[in-house]
């Protein structure tokens, strides 16, 4: 009786291999799960401790902290997907929870050649330096002397109302897909915003704009007006009224053919030679500028990294950081709360050192090999000040960081 008992309980039971399968499934399963509890656990952790600094009083007439992020495409990728994912899950909370205002830099310059698509350097670079170049440009327009360079940014801004003016008509009658309207634009932030640069790529062009603004040329093309689609669509018209509707007629016995316009008459058009376009206006503020006084006021940077794991030689690392991305946590998320706090920007050491952030990144994988040089002025570089993410010396620390230290 007991025997016949066991043995119809031996059949209801899962076979060996079956066993192995729902074990090996719930071992996995449930270890993901310890590694996401613990990884929440540590982004709440760093979150707490910038709540600290929104908590701080902020009198009425000082100016809410901002900064900038760039964002440029890391090594290996053709998009800012991994970089924005990136962002999103380690920096952005923290920043959320310090209260921390920002503007957010995607910067995706990509060139078709023969059909392949490949990343254009320089985007980051061009539009921190362009920035520090209109602060010396204002400061130059407000000095007393100056009347002429005043009266040129008036003709600046005119011009770039009215451009925006000529952007919005285009929009007319497009599809909706094509339409990206800018409808609201913030004030201008009254002072100079921190930058961060996240991933060596956007470090470097970061630092190099940095200088090329500080010491760089100041002289300024006036923008050119953006044409109108109907002035296209109108220049259109008159080249095709312009355009003579011929055919052909059998002249004599030879039947000798000959164009014709349709009235019978032979006629000769002259090419349409259009003038060629007038050179564009540079302003010349560098006669007014004196770069052997003093630098203009610099942003303080700061470096997040972002180690890329790209192609198929990553992917064990790409496993072993899904099961334990607690440790991408205190990594990067601890970078993120140095920059909430004001109290970890210090004087950069030198030129070398400045070079040397983040220079650990140019041995993965998705880098192949190539390197990005940081070129900066050594006056710049004297005066540059720096945050210092890579240790943690935000306040507000705990018996577990301190003990990681």
């Amino acid at each position: 009786m007991s025997s016949g008992m066991l043995g119809a309980i031996r059949k209801k039971l899962p076979s060996r291999n079956m066993s192995l399968f729902w074990g090996s499934v719930f071992g996995v399963v449930g270890f993901y799960r310890y590694n996401k509890n613990e990884s929440d656990k540590r982004m709440s952790h760093y979150c707490k401790r910038a709540e600290s600094a929104a908590n701080e009083a902020v009198g009425s007439l000082d100016t809410v902290r901002k900064v900038q992020v760039y964002i440029t495409v890391p090594m290996g990728e053709l998009g800012t997907r991994k970089a924005r994912l990136h962002w999103e899950r380690y920096i952005l909370p923290v920043f959320v929870a310090g209260a921390l205002d920002y503007d957010l830099n995607l910067v995706n310059d990509l060139s078709t050649v023969d059909g392949l698509e490949n990343v254009v350097r320089g985007g980051v670079h061009s539009r921190v330096a362009e920035e520090v170049k209109d602060r010396r440009r204002k400061a130059l327009e407000q000095e007393e002397d100056n009347e002429e360079l005043r009266l040129w940014r008036q003709a600046i801004d005119e011009r770039k109302r009215e451009n925006e003016v000529r952007e919005y008509k285009n929009l007319v009658g497009r599809a909706p897909e094509e339409v990206h309207l800018g409808l609201w634009k913030p004030e201008p932030y009254p002072g100079v915003m921190d930058i961060v640069a996240i991933g060596r790529e956007s470090w470097v062009e970061v630092v190099n704009g940095v200088s090329d603004g500080a010491v760089g040329s100041l002289n300024y093309q006036m923008p050119e007006l953006i044409p109108l689609d109907s002035e296209k669509s109108s220049e259109d018209q008159e080249n095709a009224a312009r355009q003579i509707t011929t055919e052909t007629k059998d002249q004599g016995t030879d039947s000798e053919m000959q164009i014709t316009d349709t009235a019978g008459e032979k006629i000769q058009v002259a090419p349409d030679v259009k003038p060629p376009p007038a050179a564009p206006h540079v302003i010349n503020y560098d006669r007014f500028d004196d770069i052997k006084d003093t630098l203009p006021e610099l942003p303080a940077v700061a470096y997040i990294s972002h180690y890329n794991l790209s192609g198929w030689g990553s992917v064990p690392q790409k496993i072993w950081n899904f099961f334990h991305d607690q440790q991408n946590v205190d990594r990067y998320a601890s970078q993120a709360l140095q920059v909430v706090f004001e109290s970890t920007k210090r004087r950069a050491r030198d030129a070398q050192e400045i070079a040397d952030v983040g220079k650990g990144e140019e041995d993965m994988p998705s880098w192949n090999g190539e390197h990005m040089d940081v070129v900066i002025d050594q006056r710049v570089a004297e005066k540059m000040m720096l945050y210092e993410t890579q240790v943690d010396n935000a306040p507000h620390k705990g018996e577990n960081d301190a003990a990681g230290d």
